[in-house]
């Protein structure tokens, strides 16, 4: 392959339409927030869509896991989810090397403000994309993942 096919492939590849494609998903996802009120970026979302939907009261590593998220990256969220009095983390009775994160009743009322608004932004990324196209592109994306995890 000759240079030039070389930065063109590069430029086109699937990750960066992945990349643009993400940072446009964050950005509306921050924009619906902010109009609506509410004080949480992203990336706490995802943090605390993890708790309601899956298992509040996780432990830390387990949440960092779940979520793609490194450790440091996972405690300044938390941190900041905590400022917000929408989490709390506590020792795990079992392991006091862990620690487990819960849900205040703050963090919990939040989720019938919060997952109408991102449905909001799924549904419009959605739009005009049928069934079968989503579930083909969501099975290449886990194909390409898996690729590159190996």
């Amino acid at each position: 392959m000759k240079k030039p096919e070389i930065a063109a492939r590069l430029r086109t590849n699937i990750a960066r339409a992945v990349t643009k494609t993400h940072t446009a998903y964050r950005l509306r996802l921050l924009s619906v927030f902010m109009q609506a009120g509410v004080d949480i970026t992203p990336d706490m979302y995802f943090i605390l869509r993890y708790l309601w939907g899956e298992k509040d009261g996780c432990r830390q590593q387990e949440l960092a896991d779940k979520t793609d998220k490194d450790k440091a990256s996972l405690t300044k969220l938390l941190d900041n989810l905590e400022k917000r009095s929408l989490v709390t983390r506590t020792m795990d009775e079992k392991d006091r090397r862990s620690k487990r994160v819960w849900l205040t009743a703050a963090g919990k009322k939040l989720k019938r403000i919060v997952y109408p608004l991102a449905l909001s932004v799924v549904e419009m990324a959605e739009k005009g994309i049928s069934k079968h196209d989503l579930q083909y592109a969501q099975t290449v994306l886990e194909l390409i993942y898996k690729n590159i995890k190996r």
